[in-house]
């Protein structure tokens, strides 16, 4: 009885270690691309943006433990990048990014 309530607790627990491996590579990335490309390079702010999406999105997803909310925090910090890129990302723009991104969350987590 102990046996199968053990091996099922074990068959339900995560391994993170994959997902580390996805976070650390994915921040080198990021830090190769700020290094080693020149932003004049046709398609590296796109590319840049894609890499940060996904490195903001495993690691506030591992740290927050909920997919959910890393996804908001990834994309509302993803938003905000890019409007710095076209010069028009301020203290305004981020919190309202920052109140629409909790705003969404208590939306969601209101209606699961």
């Amino acid at each position: 009885m102990r046996k199968e309530i053990r091996k099922e607790k074990i068959r339900r627990r995560k391994n993170f270690f994959p997902t580390l491996i996805i976070i650390f590579l994915s921040w080198i990335i990021v830090g190769g691309i700020i290094y080693f490309i020149d932003p004049g390079t046709l398609g590296a702010i796109p590319l840049f943006l894609m890499v940060v999406f996904v490195a903001l999105l495993f690691t506030t997803s591992t740290l927050l433990v909920n997919t959910r909310r890393g996804f908001i925090v990834s994309f509302a910090a993803t938003l905000f990048l890019l409007l710095r890129y076209f010069g028009i990302g301020n203290i305004i723009n981020f919190l309202l990014i920052a109140g629409l991104g909790i705003t969404v969350e208590l939306y969601f987590s209101k209606n699961s």
